[in-house]
């Protein structure tokens, strides 16, 4: 019995709809799910297919439009066609229904999810390999995808951006991405730390880094060389703040190199006047990019902060922003301490000054804060007595126990912070 050459033919035909179909929906999951910064860096290394799959994924929208046109078309080809040719070989009456039930498993099976999974796994090399083809297509189907792209477009404009333009990619979804990165073995933990820091380093203001105004070592602008140097020598620093009358009108800051390079050369009851270095205010509110950019424009590694009305809340310098960066920077000048240390007993010694969402993480729960917007431990147990600390106030949240064991210029200093056993709790309650 000879075989039918339209039957052969047809045959031939499907076939090669579902190679194309195969391909559109390869091609649609591999130019979503690439890394287009690894595509990028090999455009720039001089790989032209690189940089011609950059090329259209820059006017994403005409890609997509041709890949699902493409698609549809081959598609609805092979289901028309195969209809036609299981009606000539069973018959009108259950020809439809075969040529439903082959070509729904043929076009999910070879055309849709195989293809697709084989693209997942490997998304830039098949991007690239199927690059001239996907780029001739579209360049054929020009005419069709720019109708469909106006109607597109159209409705995008009128439902959607109506609300304003959604960001590409957030600083959350960025962050989230350098953990998984991480996770992967890419990145160290320290370099994620870092560029996660440097992610959220503009959300920060340098109120939460100042030295506030009660610990900051300052000489009045009348001081003599005498003075001055006992201050040195007393507090460690290299830099001393100069004030004029009361800290709230700091004038300048001398620096302990300019001071000795000084000091040999001229009286002990000599003004430090010459040697004053003018220095920048900023208000409370200021980023520490911006601190950190003042601080580029000047010649003082120091800021003083001030409030609404002038006065001094605190100062900031160089090494306090980068430390928000790197880490703790530690010189020979720094007295080694740690905000939390573990006690022996199983509670925590927590200086005043600590973040008190640190001291959370530190132990492994979390209380309610209630209305303070403050961050230090300190200020916490203050806002929880509406007094001011002695040694011996405990203000308890849960299971967790803060004791106040040192207070110096109505400031708590030192903390013992305890946390209850769950069974102990349970018990209790």
């Amino acid at each position: 019995m000879a075989v039918d050459p339209v039957i052969i033919g047809s045959v031939a035909a499907l076939a090669v709809l579902v190679l194309f179909s195969a391909m559109f929906s390869a091609t649609e999951t591999a130019f979503t799910s690439l890394n287009r910064i690894k595509l990028r860096k090999l455009a720039e290394e001089g790989d032209r297919r690189a940089a011609k799959a950059n090329r259209l994924l820059d006017n994403y929208e005409k890609l997509l439009t041709t890949i699902l046109v493409g698609n549809n078309l081959v598609n609805i080809t092979a289901s028309s066609l195969s209809t036609v040719l299981f009606t000539r070989l069973v018959g009108a009456e259950v020809g439809a229904i075969y040529a439903t039930v082959i070509m729904l498993i043929v076009i999910l099976a070879c055309g849709e999810i195989t293809p697709k999974c084989m693209a997942k796994a490997r998304p830039e090399g098949f991007a690239l390999r199927i690059t001239p083809v996907i780029s001739a297509i579209s360049t054929v189907l020009t005419p069709l995808t720019w109708i469909f792209e106006k109607i597109s477009q159209t409705v995008t404009d009128r439902v959607v951006r109506k609300n304003g333009e959604v960001p590409t990619l957030t600083e959350d979804e960025l962050v989230l991405m350098v953990d998984e990165i991480r996770e992967e073995g890419t990145l160290e933990e320290e370099e994620s730390q870092l560029i996660k820091s440097a992610i959220r380093f503009d959300d920060k203001t340098v109120d939460s880094i100042l030295t506030p105004r009660v610990d900051v070592t300052a000489i009045e602008k009348g001081s003599t060389m005498e003075e001055t140097r006992n201050v040195f020598l007393q507090s460690g620093f290299s830099r001393l703040p100069v004030y004029d009358g009361t800290i709230d009108k700091i004038i300048g800051v001398v620096y302990s190199k300019d001071f000795f390079a000084r000091y040999f050369l001229v009286g002990r009851d000599e003004s430090i006047r010459p040697i004053v270095r003018r220095v920048r205010f900023i208000p409370e509110s200021t980023t520490l990019a911006k601190a950190l950019d003042e601080i580029q424009r000047s010649t003082v590694q120091m800021l003083v902060v001030v409030d609404d009305y002038g006065g001094t809340v605190g100062i900031v310098a160089l090494e306090d922003i980068l430390e928000e960066l790197v880490g703790e920077i530690w010189d020979e000048s720094d007295e080694i301490q740690h905000d939390i240390v573990s006690d022996a007993d199983g509670g925590f010694t927590v200086i005043g000054d600590a973040d008190i969402s640190d001291l959370m993480e530190e132990i492994g729960l979390r209380i309610p804060l209630g209305d303070y917007d403050g961050t230090t431990v300190g200020g916490f147990i203050q806002y929880r007595l509406q007094k001011p600390p002695i040694a011996g106030d405990t203000v308890r949240e849960g299971r967790l126990e803060l004791t106040v064991t040192s207070v110096r210029n109505r400031r708590v200093r030192l903390v013992k912070a305890t946390v209850d056993p769950e069974e102990a709790q349970g018990d209790s309650t």
